[in-house]
């Protein structure tokens, strides 16, 4: 699906639309995650990522990363809440994979889920996204065109 010009996958990607990150869930019973394509782009020609460690909790809306561009420092939020099992360390050496492939090469995150129950249920998947990143992206005026 696109929407002005971003990209946002519907075959099993989940969406936090406030923070716009995207989930994978994977057949481990794990999720993958990293930024949306409109997130990337918001940010710009990313240059620096740091991530919080392998073995660390995470709280679902708060700083699992710290991304740098030219224009912009600031927080990645996790979208769930648990124990990060593994960062992508091609991002780490080379973050511009975020820029060129958000929802492949470019994922940031593997998080082992803790809370997945009651925190899935906010996450918004396949067409039912759709209207809800419109609405976002036209309330602040988001683009990628």
């Amino acid at each position: 699906m696109e929407i002005e010009g971003c990209n946002f996958p519907l075959d099993g990607i989940s969406y936090d639309i406030e923070d716009q990150m995207w989930v994978r869930f994977d057949d481990d019973g794990n999720a993958t995650s990293g930024l949306t394509d409109v997130g990337q782009h918001i940010a710009g020609n990313l240059l620096f990522l740091r991530s919080r460690k392998v073995g660390e909790d995470v709280k679902k809306g708060k700083r699992a990363a710290i991304v740098e561009s030219g224009k912009y420092v600031g927080p990645i939020n996790a979208p769930l809440s648990g124990k990060i099992i593994e960062v992508n360390e091609e991002v780490l050496a080379s973050v511009r994979l975020i820029n060129e492939d958000p929802y492949g090469r470019g994922w940031i995150l593997r998080i082992k889920p803790s809370n997945l129950e009651a925190e899935k249920e906010e996450l918004m998947e396949g067409e039912e996204a759709v209207p809800a990143l419109r609405a976002k992206m036209e309330m602040e005026s988001w683009s990628c065109k």
